[in-house]
């Protein structure tokens, strides 16, 4: 489990990492889409213990230090999503199109909603929230899901150093 969850995470960070640098301009209208976050909703939904909120809350403390938000901000915000997906998986078995997209999107959704809550929880002066009302957050939104498919086939290739085996496996 601690290979999968570090694996998982560093591929999280490098993500992070290529979405700060080379896609610092935005893909549309200076929209980025958020692959730290594709990456960590299929990890949560294809293992069945907490890892995808483990390597949710990994990647947010890097995604945190990258940037100037507070220490915890974006580990809340993977985490939640994170959450979201492995239950899912409980209720949803996962195809290779239509479901990728509406996760991709739904976690997009999560996240927003999460730092709304952070919002009302701290306030404005300390917290930088989306706004539901922007462009940004929906082409963002439809950037995630048009981004799942391709990335959740990319993952599904990687499999074996990203999922936790059972002994029964």
């Amino acid at each position: 489990m601690i290979g999968a969850i570090f694996s998982s995470t560093l591929l999280s960070s490098f993500f992070l990492i290529i979405q700060t640098t080379w896609l610092r301009n935005g893909l549309f209208w200076g929209v980025i889409p958020d692959f730290c976050l594709l990456v960590i909703v299929w990890v949560a939904y294809r293992n069945r213990d907490s890892q995808g909120a483990i390597t949710g809350f990994l990647a947010g403390i890097v995604c945190d230090l990258l940037s100037s938000s507070p220490l915890g901000y974006f580990s809340f915000l993977y985490i939640v999503p994170a959450y979201a997906a492995t239950l899912l998986r409980q209720v949803v078995t996962m195809d290779s199109f239509f479901m990728p997209v509406l996760v991709g999107f739904g976690a997009t959704l999560l996240k927003g909603f999460s730092s709304i809550l952070l919002l009302i929880l701290f306030g404005a002066e300390h917290i930088n929230a989306y706004s539901l009302s922007n462009y940004n957050f929906w082409i963002e939104a439809a950037l995630n899901g048009a981004a799942a498919p391709l990335l959740f086939i990319l993952l599904n290739r990687m499999q074996r150093f990203l999922i936790t085996k059972r002994v029964t496996e």
